[in-house]
């Protein structure tokens, strides 16, 4: 895939375009046949994951991602069955909701909590809409899909490779509608679908997207309900798997590994280690991962300063 150096100019012209293509999609709205003429925006968002990992100003995006989910929404409005469109929309609303929402929430909580429990509020209900439109997606390929996760007892895995991608954002929205409740049992008591969810994925291609499932079963293992033996070993298994298949790019599995593990076990030495890394690493060096590993050295940088707060 072609790449190219971010500047200050390609960010205007990318404003530019979304305003074109929001003009765009006003008019086709006001066209008939609709679905006919929406059919050409079908690849419009295919690469919307790429453009916002490689940038590197998590602000610029920040401020850009709510008027591209409306314009997601614009779409789905004319054409509501469609299954890459339903994709978008889980994961953007997701991608939005836990790298900004919640993040601000967490941050906030800490000296206004009543302030941050409005923002986790909010990000609740968007990973509410998240979920809708995943399992509304998974259902038009699969009508018994809830049954079968809800039971989660099937002997064959039914998913093939191109599920993957819904089976793994619907679980992020699902870890994030628990996160966001503050411990509301009606969402925790799902914390075991996350976990099918990712097992049917990895039984698929464990290394899918540079070890996302892997980096995703950290924290999941370490916060999962049912018994684990050596809950810890695996966890610390995930996690090498993840780095390996990621070669050492992922910034973002440091981070995790580092709050989900290290701080559970008070290894304060290993919290230090594993964000140093982080701090330390050259996000050219990895440009589809700009805006991940920028934001990962920024919350590296946010927990380093917590040290004392976070071990006794």
């Amino acid at each position: 895939m072609h790449q190219k150096k971010w500047t200050m100019n390609s960010h205007v012209k990318r404003i530019i375009k979304m305003a074109i293509l929001f003009g765009m999609v006003i008019f086709v709205i006001g066209c008939s046949p609709k679905k006919l003429l929406l059919k050409q925006f079908d690849g419009v968002f295919d690469s919307i994951e790429y453009v916002y990992l490689t940038d590197d100003d998590p602000q610029l995006v920040k401020e850009a991602f709510p008027f591209n989910l409306k314009i997601i929404e614009i779409l789905l409005k004319q054409d509501p069955d469609n299954r890459e469109m339903l994709l978008t929309a889980l994961s953007s609303f997701t991608m939005y909701a836990y790298g900004f929402l919640m993040e601000d929430a967490e941050k906030l909580s800490i000296n206004n909590y009543k302030a941050g429990t409005e923002v986790y509020e909010r990000a609740n209900k968007l990973f509410k809409r998240a979920m809708q439109y995943g399992l509304h997606g998974m259902e038009l390929k699969y009508p018994v899909f809830t049954n079968w996760w809800e039971k989660r007892e099937i002997d064959k895995n039914p998913f093939v490779e191109e599920d993957i991608a819904y089976l793994y954002w619907i679980s992020a929205a699902l870890g994030g509608l628990i996160s966001s409740s503050q411990g509301n049992p009606i969402y925790v008591v799902d914390l075991p679908k996350i976990g099918w969810l990712l097992e049917k994925s990895m039984e698929i291609d464990g290394s899918w997207n540079s070890g996302a499932l892997y980096s995703a079963m950290i924290s999941f293992t370490m916060s999962r309900p049912d018994a684990v033996v050596n809950r810890e070993q695996v966890a610390r298994d995930y996690f090498t798997k993840a780095v390996q298949a990621s070669s050492g790019e992922d910034c973002s599995v440091y981070v995790r590994f580092a709050e989900s593990v290290c701080i559970k076990n008070q290894n304060k030495d290993e919290f230090i280690e594993n964000l140093n890394y982080v701090l330390n690493f050259n996000v050219e060096s990895a440009k589809e991962l700009r805006l991940t590993n920028t934001m990962a050295k920024s919350r590296a940088k946010w927990l380093m300063g917590r040290i004392d707060e976070l071990f006794y």
